[in-house]
């Protein structure tokens, strides 16, 4: 008998059926009716034994069955009675006592909970009817605070149950759940990603270094660079935790499981709308947004700078050589500059302040109203030291 079989797995090994040899508790299986007949619906469910899931399961509030022979459906896995592979078609265990917990603890079943309180560690649940206690740790993928779960109804996974002379010591857990749910979403998630997809996500921890955002199953990096159009823009400024954002997929590593994103991507050049709007030549009134050790930038649209050179600020000091930007220029401080060249190529742009002409120096003598004086010599000197300040001397050879 024993060779009959050992014959019959081999002859099905041979015609490439690949029937699983058994299954870990809690594992949700796609299996098929073959018979509603008895207490049990028998399912086909890949494995060389049939399993079996009590009958009761899928009798509807009318008495009638809702299980059909050829039907497909989602079961899971319970364990082992008495030589049969145990199933339920429930994903949840329902009921109160602790019997309830006993048995979703070894099938791996998960429970519904309610978030009652915060207690010194963690929380305390309510499930079935008994008292567990969930730690801080387990309540989340991510930092949760409070607030957020305290009074709600949660989905957990028993991952101890014990009695000791204390009384009834239940474990459970929120976050196994959402990480065994995040990786299958993964997987799914890797399967479809590709280069160039626009996608939602939902913004997860701000980093110096730029912004995380959950994808769905799997976390990308929108780099610094990536976050705005504007130089020097800060994260926290522009996205906070928990937003939801559309980004650009930049690129995926399947083998790392990186993905680059970019937020600014799906947002227009601001280069574009400069170039359309201004050209070589223009004045504008700019924004000092950024003072440099060679000189200042300033702001021409959001996401636009230009730069003002120390020594084209040099004219603001009447031409005299200036060390820094600070000596004639502050930042938030608004300024008429003239847009002197645009390198499209390089995105750079460089100004220069518009001032005032500066007149001749004969224009600008301060004229000094004519000496009243009845003395001749007085009157004499007085217009000789005038006139010899612009060069022009009529009484330079007169004497009295």
């Amino acid at each position: 008998m024993a060779n009959t079989k050992a014959d019959f797995a081999a002859l099905l090994a041979a015609g490439g059926l690949n029937y699983r040899k058994g299954f870990n508790p809690g594992e949700e299986v796609m299996a098929r009716v073959v018979s509603t007949k008895g207490n049990y619906v028998v399912l086909d469910v890949g494995a060389k034994d049939e399993g079996i899931v009590s009958k009761e399961e899928f009798i509807l509030d009318d008495g009638t069955l809702r299980a059909q022979e050829g039907e497909r459906l989602k079961v899971w896995f319970v364990g082992m009675r008495q030589g049969n592979m145990m199933f339920t078609a429930r994903n949840k265990a329902v009921g109160r006592g602790n019997a309830v917990l006993q048995q979703a603890y070894e099938a791996k079943t998960p429970i519904d909970g309610l978030v009652k309180a915060e207690v010194k560690g963690g929380y305390e649940i309510d499930v079935a009817g008994q008292r567990a206690f969930c730690p801080y740790s387990q309540i989340g993928l991510y930092r949760t605070e409070p607030s957020e779960v305290v009074g709600t109804r949660q989905t957990f996974l028993i991952t101890e149950y014990s009695e000791d002379e204390r009384g009834l010591n239940v474990l459970v857990s929120r976050r196994t759940l959402l990480e065994k749910e995040r990786a299958e979403k993964r997987t799914a998630l890797f399967a479809e990603l590709e280069e160039g997809q626009t996608r939602d996500g939902v913004v997860t921890r701000i980093m110096d270094f730029g912004v995380f955002v959950d994808l769905g199953g799997a976390e990308g990096l929108i780099p610094n660079r990536e976050l705005s159009w504007e130089q020097n823009a800060k994260a926290e400024n522009l996205v906070r935790t928990g937003d939801s954002v559309e980004v650009l997929v930049l690129s995926v590593d399947v083998v790392t499981e990186r993905i680059s994103l970019s937020l600014r991507a799906l947002r227009q050049n601001p280069w574009d709308a400069f170039v359309a709007q201004y050209c070589e030549g223009d004045v504008v009134n700019a924004k000092i947004v950024r003072i440099a050790t060679f000189g200042a930038f300033a702001q021409l649209i959001p996401g636009v700078d230009g730069l003002l050179s120390n020594g084209r600020l040099a004219a603001l000091a009447k031409n005299n050589r200036i060390v820094s930007a600070h000596e004639v220029v502050e930042e938030g401080q608004m300024l008429e500059v003239k847009i002197d060249k645009i390198d499209l190529d390089n995105h750079k742009i460089a100004l220069r302040p518009v001032v005032a002409e500066v007149a001749p120096a004969a224009k600008k003598a301060e004229e000094k109203p004519a000496v009243e004086t009845e003395d001749p010599q007085v009157w004499i000197r007085a217009n000789n030291a005038k006139n010899a300040a612009v060069g022009n001397n009529p009484f330079a050879n007169l004497s009295l």
